[in-house]
């Protein structure tokens, strides 16, 4: 039911702005919330983003994009992250060489974009690369900042923390019991909370700027990642209308897609839910008389945005603070490397996307033949080289009537090539394989007369020149899942350097507005918080923190 409610909402959003209303109705709303407000280079930040409802409209977007960017919006580590139920959560690993100075990060959906960068939610953290003496620049003389609002002491009365104790040693137990039942259950929705040193405590979100959406240049991505582009004469500069763009995945989780381009030039593809970065190759089909060129979309935001820059300063507890994370980083890089930030999951090699094909042809099981053809004609292969107004073509044989309608796919180690000639001209010393579809074939909207799928040896396309229309793409799918390192403590045989000590991006509490949770301390003394975070059904932010200490007997 909420798949086909949000369906629903997308194509009223689609109705209205095509019938010339001048605004679409806002549905996103997300509030971010971070694990901490001060990090090292290197180090991981942790995030969650809740997306609340806004003009009465479900949550459209099923995708989050979340980047850490400098003040004027240059971007230093991005993600994507699947958004569910209103909530995404992931992690985004700081680079290492970076300026010590002010940063943010936002969050947003490819839906928001239509409203601008200032709609986006945008947390301030503070970062120190305790490797380099520099700092970033700050820049005094804007006069478009935007107002910074950090913690404050807003806590929320009707909620209590409470702890067995108040002063631990390293590797103690904390067992710590949040009770709500004075709050009104609107306001347990959507809830994270952090254990943290003192003086890290996250700040809050920069308040946004709502706009409402008056162009709709960017439609929601409601069933996963999209790729988007315009296809141009590049001689000429217009639209290319009605116009095949193929695009392929190389290498890992191998696919094959088609769309054709509408009046405006405009495609659109619905990409599949890999994870990680994967090579990808566009390029068009058959347009006589033209010169395509295809531009693509940026996945991510890319407007120019004037955040506040302010000077970079610590204090004198945030410097001693520094230090001891940094030591902290150091320890753990050094004992559990394999442990911190975001891991990658293991990609499986993917079978072809069409399955297991009808026949196979391995050209090193016959005597060698000078060229192509001749192992396609001379051979018992259900594919055949013809001649039509004296151009050749592939034909596949088969019964059904199909087969003679529509042109055969043709793949050059899973990349479309429209040229006969430049896949004959082709070494067969260079080709393991000719796999063979010999029935009719739909790919999308598009219908295929079966498939030859050539794949050479090297996988270098064996040798052959691909479409000049063709551009690569090195594309950024889901982000890999964050293993949090927060969550578990050291064995005793090795350090525990934690500077996150615990974090749940999505409390739960039970029937009885009470939640319980455990964390073990790690091997640094001092002062530390427990902070909770959140967002009611109404809008508004709210926190408690209760602090308590963890010292050694000697």
């Amino acid at each position: 039911m909420k798949k086909l409610i949000r369906t629903f909402v997308i194509l009223l959003v689609v109705v209205n702005c095509f019938a010339g209303q001048a605004q679409v109705p806002t549905a996103e709303k997300p509030f971010l919330f971070v694990d901490r407000g001060l990090y090292i280079s290197g180090e991981v930040i942790y995030f969650t983003a809740f997306c609340l409802n806004n003009d009465s409209l479900p949550t459209i977007s099923s995708v989050l994009y979340a980047d850490l960017v400098s003040p004027d919006g240059n971007a230093l580590a991005k993600g994507k992250f699947p958004l569910e139920n209103g909530n995404a959560n992931g992690c985004l690993t700081i680079p290492k060489d970076i300026l010590s100075g002010n940063y943010y990060l936002r969050v947003y959906t490819k839906y928001m974009r239509n409203e601008g960068a200032l709609a986006f939610p945008t947390v301030p953290v503070k970062i120190v690369n305790p490797n380099r003496n520099d700092v970033s620049a700050a820049d005094t003389n804007a006069t478009d900042l935007l107002p910074i609002e950090t913690s404050g002491d807003n806590h929320h009365n009707n909620l209590s923390i409470a702890i067995d104790k108040k002063r631990y040693h390293p590797r103690d137990t904390v067992y710590v019991n949040i009770n709500a039942e004075n709050v009104s259950h609107n306001e347990l929705q959507n809830l994270c909370i952090a254990v943290v040193p003192q003086s890290a405590e996250a700040n809050q979100m920069i308040p946004l700027h709502f706009n409402r959406i008056k162009n709709l240049v960017y439609y929601p991505e409601n069933r996963g990642l999209s790729l988007t582009g315009k296809l141009t004469d590049s001689l000429t500069g217009k639209a290319i209308g009605k116009a095949r763009v193929n695009l392929s995945i190389i290498g890992t989780g191998r696919d094959f897609m088609a769309v054709q381009t509408d009046e405006k030039g405009r495609f659109f593809f619905a990409l599949p839910s890999y994870k990680g970065k994967r090579d990808l190759f566009l390029c068009t089909g058959k347009t006589d008389d033209k010169h395509p060129k295809i531009l693509v979309d940026n996945d991510f935001s890319s407007g120019h945005i004037h955040l506040p820059s302010p000077l970079f300063t610590l204090t004198k507890k945030e410097r001693a603070l520094a230090y001891q994370l940094a030591v902290n980083t150091q320890i753990q890089e050094a004992f559990h490397n394999d442990s911190i930030g975001c891991t990658g999951e293991k990609t499986e090699q993917g079978k072809a996307f069409y399955g297991k094909p009808s026949s196979v042809l391995k050209l090193d099981q016959y005597v060698r033949l000078p060229t192509l053809e001749d192992y396609l004609n001379e051979l018992p292969t259900m594919v055949k080289v013809r001649k039509r107004k004296g151009k050749k073509y592939f034909k596949i044989l088969g019964t059904q009537p199909e087969m003679s309608i529509y042109d055969p796919l043709i793949l050059v180690d899973w990349v479309a090539v429209d040229n006969p000639k430049k896949i004959l001209a082709a070494s067969p010393a260079d080709i393991d394989r000719i796999e063979v579809v010999t029935t009719p074939y739909i790919k999308g909207d598009m219908h295929y007369g079966g498939i030859v799928s050539i794949v050479s040896k090297k996988g270098d396309f064996a040798g052959i020149n691909l479409p000049s229309s063709g551009i690569f793409l090195n594309y950024l799918f889901m982000s890999t899942q964050c293993l949090c390192a927060a969550h578990t403590a050291s064995s005793l045989n090795s350090p525990d350097a934690r500077n996150t000590v615990y974090w749940n991006p999505n409390m739960r509490f039970n029937t009885d507005k009470k939640v319980d949770f455990s964390f073990t301390m790690p091997d640094t003394p001092g002062n530390y918080s427990i902070v909770l975070q959140g967002v009611g059904l109404n809008g508004k932010t709210f926190f408690k923190k209760i602090g308590f200490t963890s010292k050694r007997d000697f």
